[in-house]
């Protein structure tokens, strides 16, 4: 009989490539794959090693190759196993985990029975996941821990090997046809592919044959027999056979393509690839008809994978042993703070964090922005903590850039973990050594943190001292994180590698202020919590300051919410109040209040003119600010770099449109607060007040858009009472009343103007000044039914006038118009009539038919005729002075309308129902689109037209509108006002005709 050739036997540490195998048809798979074997191993007598391997060589590469023991399959003793494999064969560079799975069809891979897929870093996952480990929370199951990714090697021989697929030059189905002399391994002993309905459990049985066929999932035909997939692989304890679990977790992952036992035992202690044959759909339906084919093309995958792999470059690498030590000796942690217990939330800021700095290495430096209170600093320390966890060949080191002596405190705390601390004379330059040091490969993989770099001059250094920027290392080994308040230092350290962070969402946020508390009962009443965090605006700071607050006093978060919106001195104290946090550094402000104050005094250094700006929008309301209210400076560009500087603090934040600004809330009250703690209050106040009274605009109808946006910010200044300067403060006031008159709002109309007349008082009488703003606020009185008021103060107007001014003068004519309307709501229709005409006559001769002052005391005129019975020459004048203003005026002009008004009104006098009718449904139909339902002006169409629906016949009609207006009256007039004493006079007369 021939003796067999003698094998070959090699020294066991020329074998550089461990080959691991969970199941036998795995391992026959592998062996078959060998192209030539070697003889057994010589067994050591001190080894430990309890493995039994297969040994041969691929394409110039030694491979052990083992499987796991019989019966002893999942993720521990796949662990073990490479754990003695690396022991005993110590030149073994990396592995292949190759064996069969079970896929994951879905619509973003269309996997079948026998494709392939091959482990490789995907969104925030390595290659593989381990889906169990990990914790039950509040919002669900969290993963912990993740897994490592293959060796670069590894990577770089898959791409080489998917550059091959594309071009047709892939080996694999060359490599599986060695198995096809085992008919075990042959296509044709599979039996048919099908995937059922994931809803559809297997009917029982070793095979399919009794499910039923109208389950089956409809696939397009393929003409490949087996295709490569890359991407997750999850893995488990427990084998996946529910459809419905399967596409859950997938899901949950963001999309794995096949489940398995045994790769996430390798990953961190054994660096590999990890290659499955699919056998089966990860379903009830498996069955083990598949297996072999499946093991059979995953083996000839990794045979392609070493084949592309030259033996030389595999030579240069370290070794698997060497890899791991080196790793765990180097990872040093030096973190000032214990992991936050009370973080929640922020997933997708630390995916993003996760994915370009760990997983996807898209860049080597990031930079989290973001308002101070915003929670920069804890992103931060959860994401340190998240790399010490699931990197753990990371070394992970964090610096304060507070100051340049707490960076070099920290640098030195660095070098002594590193154990080469700075020399004890001083002469070393710490920040220097760390930064050469780990600038250079020995250093290994590092994680820096540089926190708090909000402060230009310390970030980047001035003309006298080096900036810390200067000392910060660079390695491809290593990335850096820096916090920062200030967008533009964000983009002068990492360009457009920047994470905006904002206030939370709603529901991190309740969590984080129920993690907060101590009394989980507080949170009883939803409503209340809901109402408290919108106050607090999900600012983290301002939920932490709280949740203090409410352990410390016990106080109810009812309680809480009425101190926050009680005075702005309630505010003010709640929001001052310090509390500890063990998570922020010691000396640093944890209230909200001063928190922004050391960037404040950066901005009062760096830009004057930013700073003035800030006090400016400190007087006004702190959001919806109109760009053309602030102060103008000297060209465009300089007022877009001062924006730019408090919008990159987030100090102010654009709308849509970029002509209006918004600053957060809490901000604004802080900056009050800095205002009066560090600054002159009454100077800033005077000087908000000078330019406001400088640029709000008249209260022409065209100015409309402009005086409603300027409105609330003149109206929180004129409120604050911080302003001593008389005539400034006095003109703002008259200019706000007479919108606010104009407006509608005719009681605050009163009030300013009041103020104005006040502070005018002191003035000799016939100033011009003076006597505007009595004017003004004797038309208010008139609006506001205090008739006999607005008469006695007209009349004293107008008898200085007289004194002073010529007869043609528009001011005289203007308070002579003003005072006649007043005469005819005092019932002194012959004196109006009579200062009127003597008006109408003027003005005729000295303006032009169509100017707004003709037509405005000829509209009057023609009113006070109407209500002293000459009717007819009402109509015939206001008929001409409504033709004029349709043709000058816009179809919803307030004094188009009131021609059309009153020319109803004198219609319906003159038995002209149906015109009045007409006129006046167009007027209340125009009015209701453009003016609040309590509007003086839509309420009194609203009464006219109800007057000419009963002339008309239209009772019903009449008595249903005059209801309503009479309703809205009650609401806004004091009972004795003359326009609801008159509508309701006149529905009592209706009722009493029904």
């Amino acid at each position: 009989m021939a003796q067999l050739p003698q094998l070959p036997q090699l020294p066991r540490e020329e074998y550089t490539v461990g080959w691991v195998c969970a199941l036998p048809v795995e391992l026959a798979a592998a062996q078959e794959m060998l192209d030539e074997e070697h003889a057994d191993l010589e067994r050591d007598i001190d080894d430990n090693d309890e493995n039994l391997y297969s040994l041969g060589s691929i394409a110039g590469h030694n491979v052990a190759i083992v499987c796991l023991q019989a019966g002893h399959i999942g993720n521990n003793p796949a662990a073990v196993v490479a754990t003695q494999m690396r022991s005993t064969f110590k030149g073994i560079r990396f592995g292949l985990m190759v064996g069969i799975g079970g896929g994951v069809p879905s619509a973003a891979a269309d996997i079948r029975l026998g494709d392939v897929v091959v482990s490789q870093p995907y969104k925030t996952f390595g290659g593989v996941v381990q889906y169990d480990s990990g914790k039950a929370t509040a919002s669900g199951f969290e993963l912990t821990g993740s897994l490592n990714a293959p060796p670069q090697v590894l990577l770089g021989a898959v791409a080489k090997v998917r550059a091959n697929e594309f071009r047709g030059k892939s080996k694999v189905l060359e490599h599986t046809s060695k198995l096809e002399r085992n008919p075990k391994f042959q296509r044709s002993k599979t039996g048919p592919d099908v995937l059922f309905d994931a809803g559809y459990d297997h009917e029982g049985g070793q095979t399919c044959d009794r499910c039923r066929t109208d389950r089956y999932q409809d696939r397009e035909p393929r003409d490949e027999e087996a295709v490569s997939h890359y991407g997750t692989i999850a893995s488990g304890n427990q084998v996946m056979k529910n459809a419905v679990e399967r596409d859950r977790v997938s899901a949950q992952l963001g999309g794995v393509l096949c489940f398995e036992m045994e790769a996430a035992g390798l990953m961190n202690s054994f660096p590999c690839l990890v290659v499955r044959g699919i056998c089966d759909y990860s379903d009830s339906h498996k069955n083990k008809r598949w297996q072999p084919y499946a093991a059979g093309v995953a083996a000839a995958y990794a045979k392609e994978v070493l084949s592309v792999i030259p033996p030389v470059d595999v030579a240069k690498t370290r070794t698997a042993e060497e890899a791991i030590q080196s790793a765990r000796k180097r990872a040093i942690c030096s973190i000032p703070f214990l992991p936050n217990q009370s973080f929640v939330g922020r997933e997708n800021e630390l995916d993003v964090l996760k994915q370009r700095l760990m997983v996807d290495r898209a860049c080597y430096k990031m930079s989290i922005v973001g308002l101070g209170g915003t929670g920069k600093t804890q992103v931060a320390l959860q994401f340190a903590y998240t790399v010490r966890e699931n990197w753990p060949d990371f070394s992970v080191f964090w610096v304060p850039a507070l100051s340049m002596g707490s960076f070099e405190q920290a640098c030195t705390e660095v070098l002594r973990l590193l154990g080469m601390p700075p020399a004890a004379d001083g002469k070393d330059d710490a920040k220097e050594l760390l930064k050469r040091h780990l600038s250079t490969a020995r250093a290994g993989k590092w994680l820096l943190v540089v926190d708090n770099a909000d402060d230009p001059d310390i970030v980047f250094g001035t003309g006298q001292a080096t900036g810390i920027a200067n000392y910060l290392p660079q390695s491809e080994e290593g990335v850096t994180l820096f916090t920062t308040r200030t967008q533009q230092i964000a983009v002068d350290l990492t360009h457009g590698d920047v994470l905006q962070l904002g206030p939370m969402n709603r529901q991190d946020a309740g969590s984080f202020l129920e993690k907060s508390l101590t009394r989980k009962d507080l949170l009883r009443d939803n409503t209340k919590k809901e109402t408290l965090l919108d106050e607090l605006l999900y600012l983290p700071l301002a939920i932490a300051q709280a949740a203090a607050y409410l352990n410390r006093t016990g106080v109810s978060i009812a309680k809480y919410l009425q101190l926050l919106q009680s005075t702005e001195q309630d505010l003010v104290e709640l929001m001052s109040k310090e509390f500890r946090d063990d998570t922020r550094y010691k000396n640093s402000a944890n209230a909200v209040a001063t928190t922004w104050v050391v960037s404040f005094d950066h901005i009062r250094v760096h830009d004057a003119v930013a700073a003035d700006l800030l006090l400016f929008i400190s007087c006004i309301e702190w959001k919806a600010i109109p760009r053309s209210i602030l102060p103008s400076l000297q060209s465009e560009v300089r007022m877009e770099d001062v924006i730019g500087m408090l919008c990159g603090y987030s100090f102010l934040s654009r709308r849509g449109n970029e002509e209006e600004y918004d600053v957060h809330r809490l901000v604004h009250l802080a900056t009050r607060i800095w205002v009066r703690q560090y600054g002159d209050i009454r100077g800033v106040a005077e000087k908000a007040t000078r330019h406001l009274a400088d640029v709000f605009p008249s209260n022409d109808y065209a100015n409309r858009t402009v005086w409603r946006t300027y409105l609330p910010h003149a109206l929180r200044l004129l409120e604050d009472k911080q302003s001593y300067l008389a005539e400034e403060r006095s003109q703002l006031c008259l200019l706000v009343g007479r919108c606010l008159r104009v407006d509608g709002r005719i009681r605050e109309a009163v009030r300013w103007l009041e103020e104005s007349c006040e502070h005018r008082k002191e003035l000799d009488k016939s100033d011009s000044k003076q006597l505007s703003s009595q004017q003004e606020l004797a038309v208010a009185y008139q609006a506001n039914g205090q008739v006999k008021e607005a008469v006695r103060l007209l009349e004293r107007v107008v008898a200085i006038q007289a004194e002073v001014l010529t007869e043609d003068h528009p001011n005289q004519l203007e308070s002579q118009h003003s005072l006649a309307v007043a005469y005819q709501a005092n019932r002194q229709v012959k004196e109006a009539i009579r200062l009127l005409e003597h008006v109408v006559a003027i003005r005729t001769r000295v303006l032009a038919e169509d100017h707004p002052n003709r037509l405005a005391s000829q509209h009057n005129l023609a009113g006070v005729y109407w209500a002293n019975g000459q009717v007819k020459e009402a109509v015939g004048l206001l008929e001409r002075v409504a033709a004029i203003r349709t043709e000058v005026l816009t179809e919803d002009h307030p004094d188009q309308l009131a021609s059309q008004h009153a020319l109803a009104m004198a219609y319906q006098a003159n038995g002209q129902a149906k015109e009045a009718v007409r006129l006046l449904e167009r007027i209340v139909a125009i009015y209701r689109e453009v003016l609040a339902e309590d509007h003086p002006s839509r309420l009194a169409s609203q009464h006219g037209l109800a007057v000419v629906y009963q002339a008309n016949g239209q009772v019903k009609e009449a008595l249903s509108l005059l209801e309503y207006v009479v309703k809205m009256k009650q609401s806004v007039y004091r009972f004795d006002h003359p326009s609801r004493v008159k509508s309701e006079s006149v529905l009592r007369f209706f009722q009493g005709t029904v």
